[in-house]
């Protein structure tokens, strides 16, 4: 029985152990082994701990990408009110001036803070700009309402994103990368070599749970092979 390729992607380890998971509880003959019990027990244990810190992790890249998202968006803003302050029709240069007062307090620089304390900068930025002299401004110069509308679904986007950051967290104990380690060993270094004993001294028993297994493993290894290729 091949063991399974330690080059496999957390999630690829996540998905064989969820499976040699399912297959062990399905076949009631090898139930009462004390040791298979032991080892399966260690491996349905760290499958979920790393399926939990799987998902933190891509919550935690949601986020990122939505931090991206308003800091490209308030950057727009401020790019826009430049320009608009540069042209000369007095009317735009006007109302682009008195836009670019209130976007100074704040400046493209909020998007260099900590992610706190952006969210407090970007929400103080939008009352300003919600302000009635300031939406008069606004509607004389085109496309500041819908940058404006941009940066404030941006916001929310980002808040949502980071709760769902906050709920994993308090979940989550370790890293995905740290949990593949102990994983990968509790199935190729027990479970493998012990299903391969027992397999060949009662293949009636332990025989249709090895063949499953190999198969799953064998599924990883090649497609971690393709990808070498």
């Amino acid at each position: 029985m091949n063991k399974m390729n330690a080059k496999a992607r957390v999630t690829e380890v996540d998905a064989l152990s969820d499976a040699l998971v399912r297959l062990y509880k399905a076949d009631t003959g090898i139930a009462e082994d004390a040791f298979l019990k032991t080892v399966m027990a260690e491996v349905e244990t760290l499958s979920a701990q790393l399926t939990t810190a799987i998902r933190q992790d891509k919550v935690l890249s949601s986020l990122e990408e939505a931090d991206g998202v308003r800091d490209e968006a308030v950057k727009s803003l401020g790019t826009l009110l430049d320009g608009y302050a540069a042209i000369p029709i007095a009317s735009k240069k006007e109302a682009a001036e008195k836009l670019r007062t209130v976007f100074v307090k704040y400046g493209k620089s909020i998007t260099t803070a900590n992610y706190a304390s952006e969210s407090s900068l970007i929400e103080s930025l939008l009352e300003d700009f919600s302000k009635a002299d300031a939406q008069e401004s606004a509607k004389v110069l085109d496309g500041v309402a819908e940058i404006l509308e941009q940066i404030r679904t941006a916001q929310d986007a980002f808040v949502k994103a980071s709760d769902e950051y906050t709920a994993a967290s308090s979940a989550k104990a370790e890293s995905a990368t740290s949990l593949k380690k102990p994983l990968v060993s509790a199935i190729n270094d027990r479970l493998v070599p012990y299903i391969t004993a027992m397999t060949m001294a009662n293949g009636t028993v332990y025989g249709d749970f090895a063949a499953k297994a190999e198969k799953e493993i064998s599924r990883v290894n090649e497609t971690v092979s393709r990808r070498g290729k």
